[in-house]
């Protein structure tokens, strides 16, 4: 195996597993690791979009965390979103470049806000953005990774609207 296939079979499982955690900010971290690890991975693989999205992305992740305790930062996360259309236009390698930024915009808008069932509304549309840049690459563990992470971030999400259940 490869190093590219290395780190993207790690993100896989990075990003897999951080939709099924509860707490946000320990959701956000799942997020920081996962983006780590694809974003070494689109490098390796000459997707300098990719993994100029990821490492924004990344970034963008540990600027949420405070959200929920600190409401004023959100002034600071708020001026992370520039960095979309400048990654796409300085990193642009065509249609990828459309779709990763789309990416960026829906974790960014997901990662906003406080509340973990928009959260994942959000973050299950970044999924799609992510699918469609993959599919462009090539980047299988990218697409196993979407899929898996569609599931999780699905189950993720039903599991907030679900109705709880009462002990007698």
């Amino acid at each position: 195996m490869d190093i590219a296939t290395t780190f993207g079979v790690l993100g896989v499982f990075a990003n897999t597993l951080w939709p099924l955690i509860k707490p946000r900010k320990l959701m956000l971290m799942g997020q920081v690791l996962a983006c780590a690890l694809m974003g070494i991975h689109f490098s390796l693989l000459g997707a300098s979009t990719g993994a100029m999205v990821l490492l924004v992305a990344g970034i963008q992740a540990l600027l949420a965390v405070p959200l929920e305790s600190h409401p004023k930062f959100k002034k600071v996360y708020l001026l992370s979103l520039l960095l979309t259309p400048f990654v796409c236009w300085y990193s642009w390698q065509g249609i990828p470049s459309i779709f990763s930024s789309l990416a960026l915009l829906f974790f960014c808008i997901g990662n906003l806000q406080v509340g973990t069932k928009s959260m994942r509304i959000f973050l299950i549309l970044c999924i799609f953005g992510w699918i469609g840049h993959n599919l462009l690459i090539g980047s299988y563990p990218a697409l196993v990774s979407n899929g898996l992470a569609l599931i999780t971030s699905t189950y993720g999400l039903y599991r907030e609207y679900r109705p709880k259940m009462v002990c007698k």
